[in-house]
């Protein structure tokens, strides 16, 4: 089941996420990105997360993978709001090693198994580098 990859988030930060992603990893063609702007209505944002979750689920019967920046902020909220369709999940705190990870991932997972994965590696990927200097991890 093909997924899609949905990330959004404060400002520019998203778009850049995946520019980045795509310098290092190639094209993406099964990940977007969504900016959620302070200038924007919370309505209209809301309105242009559900256009593009609406999209990507129709891409494909794999579902759809949002990737936030901030549990509690308003990308996440945007997005919880819509939990309602069981062909999507939600990961608060996208970093770029969980993105990278995301495009390994084995298309026959389930969307729980994926959202897990990837929370567990992004988490996995944050260090301390005196600590990793010093062989503490």
């Amino acid at each position: 089941m093909k997924t899609g990859y949905l990330l959004i988030a404060h400002g520019a930060l998203a778009s850049e996420l995946l520019r980045t992603l795509e310098f290092i990893a190639g094209p993406q063609p099964s990940f977007r990105a969504v900016a959620v702007d302070h200038a924007v209505e919370v309505d209209m944002a809301r309105q242009i997360v559900e256009q593009a979750i609406n999209e990507m689920m129709g891409d494909g019967d794999g579902g759809v993978v949002v990737l936030t920046d901030l549990f509690g902020g308003a990308p996440s909220n945007i997005a919880m709001s819509m939990m309602d369709d069981k062909r999507m999940e939600i990961v608060a705190g996208v970093n770029l090693p969980l993105l990278i990870h995301a495009t390994l991932m084995e298309d026959n997972l389930s969307l729980k198994e994926k959202a897990q994965r990837l929370r567990d590696y992004g988490r996995n990927n944050i260090f301390v580098a005196s600590e990793v200097l010093s062989g503490r991890r």
